[in-house]
C-alpha cells in the first residue's frame, strides 16, 4: 500500500513541476504581458492513514445513529485522521453463540489476519451480559486479546470498558468489566476506562430504550477520544 501510494505521489509531483515549467517557460516569453507567477508550496503528503479495525456489537456498528457516519466508531477515526475498518456487530460479544453458532468477536480474526491494520479496537460486554457469562467474560476476553495478537503482530490492541446505557448497570457488570480490564493487562492492550458516558442520560438514548441516539453516539466518542489523547 506504501510503495503504491508514493509511486502515485511521485507521479503527481511530477506532473506538478512539468506543468509549472511549461507555465514558467511562457511566461518568460511574455514577460511584458504577464507577470511571472510564484509556486505554490507544496503540502506535506502524508504516506499513509492507520487502519483501525472495530471489534464490538450493536454500539460499536453504529445500531441508533441516523447514519454510519454519526456512530461513534466513525467520529472516533474522524477525529483520530483514521480509516476505519468496522467489523462490528449486533448481538455479538466476547462469548456471545445464536442457536449453537458462535457469534463472537473471535469470528472477524480472519479478517484481521488479513487486513493487518495498525490498531484494532475492541469494545463491549453488554450482550455477555445479557448472555449470564459475566464471570468467565474475562478469560475469554483474555484468548481473544492473544488470538488477536497472533493474528496481527504488529497492530496496537485498545480495548474500552464495557458500555452500558443510561440506566444504574446492574451489580453483575461490574465484575464483567474487572474481568475485561483484568485481560487487557494480561494481554499488554492499551486499555481505556472511558466509564459509562450514557448514564443518567436517557435523552442520549434511542426510542427503543436500549442504543445511543446520535447525541449518544458522541458522547461514546468523545469519551473514548479523551482516554487516548
Amino acid at each position: 500500500m506504501k510503495v503504491r501510494r508514493t509511486v502515485l505521489v511521485s507521479i503527481a509531483v511530477s506532473v506538478l513541476i512539468v506543468a509549472f515549467s511549461g507555465i514558467v517557460g511562457w511566461q518568460i516569453g511574455s514577460r511584458s504581458e504577464v507577470p511571472q507567477a510564484t509556486a505554490p508550496p507544496v503540502p506535506p503528503i502524508p504516506d499513509s492513514v492507520p487502519v483501525v479495525a472495530f471489534l464490538g456489537d450493536s454500539y460499536s456498528k453504529g445500531i441508533g445513529a441516523s447514519t454510519n457516519g454519526k456512530r461513534w466508531t466513525t467520529l472516533l477515526s474522524a477525529a483520530m485522521v483514521w480509516s476505519e475498518l468496522n467489523l462490528a456487530e449486533g448481538g455479538s460479544g466476547y462469548t456471545t453463540s445464536y442457536l449453537g453458532q458462535k457469534t463472537d468477536y473471535a469470528i472477524k480474526l480472519d479478517v484481521i489476519a488479513a487486513a493487518q491494520p495498525d490498531i484494532v479496537v475492541v469494545s463491549g460486554g453488554r450482550n455477555d451480559y445479557e448472555a449470564g457469562t459475566s464471570s468467565v467474560t474475562g478469560a475469554v476476553a483474555l484468548s481473544l486479546f492473544e488470538a488477536v495478537k497472533a493474528a496481527a503482530p504488529n497492530t496496537q490492541l485498545v480495548v474500552t470498558s464495557p458500555i452500558w446505557d443510561a440506566t444504574e448497570p446492574p451489580a453483575e457488570f461490574a465484575t464483567l468489566i474487572d474481568g475485561v480490564k483484568s485481560a487487557a493487562s494480561s494481554a499488554g492492550a492499551r486499555y481505556l476506562d472511558i466509564g459509562e458516558p450514557l448514564a443518567d442520560h436517557p435523552e442520549w438514548i434511542d426510542p427503543d430504550g436500549l442504543h445511543p441516539n446520535d447525541a449518544g453516539h458522541r458522547t461514546i466518542a468523545g469519551a473514548v477520544l479523551r482516554e487516548l489523547v
